[in-house]
């Protein structure tokens, strides 16, 4: 039997699946909808430094992204972040503090008070909760106001753009309700488990990198490596199910102004999930109903370059801004300290907007540079004015892991094993990190390829 895999969207999640079902000699075709592949990861010029647009630091933390670099041979064109840029920094009252980054350091941080470091020693002796908790009623519970306020909210602020409030414990932060279901106490089961894995080797880094050129350089080679199985400009408006096995799917999609069809065996929406609602809807109601149900919160992120002379890296890779200092920023990177390799000048990119100021990110560019200048005033204290300014806006930036997601994920999954021929992938699946969205995509591809070997 004659077997095509169509799959929809060129972003990350997208281009990895095509990329390791082409490997495999499957006939694949990619459309994406824009003119470019890569989604929401790009490289761009400004001042005549190269900013990351999306993510701009990526960990080496599984096995997938590993493989992927091996597989795209660009191990060697890998960049580390430089060892001045492991401090993090939290704004607390003013003024940057640094996380601690070990039980040690967090015995004696002025991040926390007396009560506070007091308080964690109870969190062993706290009950379970049977039901599902939000970020903050978890955290609170088991560790007390202040580790929320000046731990959980920035980390959420820098990972998920979102307030504690907004987040489940159980679809977000899985290994902590494990350890507490598992072990009684979140802090216990951390020992243990470190314990158990004391010794074992991993795959991989474990290291913060990037490229000369960004991210982007990954995004780049996939595209290479797909060649004419990528269609951009592709706009897909329609998903069937045929019933017939070969051709069991059909699309029709718009390019160049026409409209065309195009069948397939299998396919696999690698879209955010309001896009992905609304190519399901033909198929299933209730799952588009479902899938309507994911919210994105804002992101804008405001690339500066200074006058190295005028303005010196800060050591550390950045300053996370919690919600109680209310300022008007999420946070900043210190993009020229984490890889000075790259940069001659002093790079900073500031985030703003999120779940927690939706509308600050939806303002014009002009607004949102003078927004991030006083921004860095009021955190680092630096009132020079920039050589250079650029601003990347995403409306949808980043999914929300809400109250009952677990539900909306099983619904999907229950989908797929039922129609067995219709796939999702993107970062709403199993994580929002990039080589969270690798792994995801990567293992749709072999269920996708076991399917045919057994076929």
């Amino acid at each position: 039997m004659n077997h095509q895999v169509i799959i929809i969207g060129g972003g990350l999640a997208g281009l990895v699946c095509a990329f390791y079902l082409k490997r495999a000699n499957v006939d694949v075709k990619l459309f994406e909808a824009s003119a470019n592949t890569g989604g929401k990861i790009a490289s761009q010029q400004v001042g005549g430094e190269r900013f990351d647009v999306g993510p701009n630091t990526v960990l080496e933390s599984n096995e997938s992204i590993a493989r992927l670099i091996d597989d795209l041979h660009l191990r060697e064109r890998m960049i580390f972040a430089d060892a001045a840029s492991n401090a993090r920094f939290v704004l607390k009252h003013g003024a940057p503090v640094v996380m601690p980054a070990s039980p040690q350091t967090f015995l004696t941080t002025p991040l926390f008070s007396g009560l506070a470091k007091l308080r964690l020693l109870r969190e062993p002796f706290i009950g379970i909760s049977a039901r599902e908790e939000t970020l903050a009623e978890f955290c609170e519970r088991r560790f007390g106001r202040e580790v929320l306020d000046y731990a959980l909210d920035p980390f959420l602020i820098g990972t998920y753009a979102a307030r504690a409030g907004d987040l489940s414990a159980d679809a977000c932060l899985k290994l902590l309700r494990e350890l507490e279901q598992a072990h009684g106490s979140v802090i216990k089961g951390f020992f243990k488990r470190a314990k158990e894995n004391r010794g074992v080797k991993k795959n991989y880094s474990g290291k913060m990198f990037s490229f000369e050129h960004g991210f982007s350089e990954v995004m780049t080679s996939l595209r290479n490596e797909l060649g004419q199985a990528v269609l951009t400009e592709a706009q897909v408006n329609t998903l069937e199910a045929t019933g017939q096995p070969a051709n069991g799917v059909r699309v029709r999609y718009t390019h160049q102004g026409d409209t065309f069809e195009a069948s397939a065996s299998t396919v696999v929406i690698a879209a955010q999930a309001d896009s992905a609602a609304y190519l399901i809807e033909g198929v299933d109601v209730k799952l588009a109903a479902t899938l309507r149900q994911i919210k994105s919160s804002p992101v804008a992120q405001v690339f500066l370059v200074y006058d190295r002379n005028e303005v010196a890296s800060p050591q550390g890779f950045g300053l996370l801004v919690p919600s109680k200092e209310q300022q008007e920023i999420l946070g900043v990177v210190f993009n020229s300290r984490i890889f000075p390799a790259r940069y001659q000048q002093t790079v900073f990119t500031v985030f703003i907007g999120g779940s927690r100021q939706p509308e600050l990110a939806r303002q014009t560019d002009d607004d949102l540079k003078s927004l991030a200048g006083r921004g860095l005033a009021a955190t680092l204290g630096i009132t020079a004015q920039p050589i250079d300014a650029a601003v990347a806006k995403w409306p949808d930036a980043i999914p929300q892991y809400g109250l009952g997601y677990n539900h909306i994920l099983q619904t999907v999954s229950d989908f797929e094993s039922h129609t067995k021929n219709i796939f999702f992938t993107g970062n709403w699946r199993s994580g929002i990190s990039v080589p969270d969205t690798i792994a995801h995509a990567h293992t749709v591809a072999e269920k996708i390829l076991n399917a045919l070997i057994n076929d």
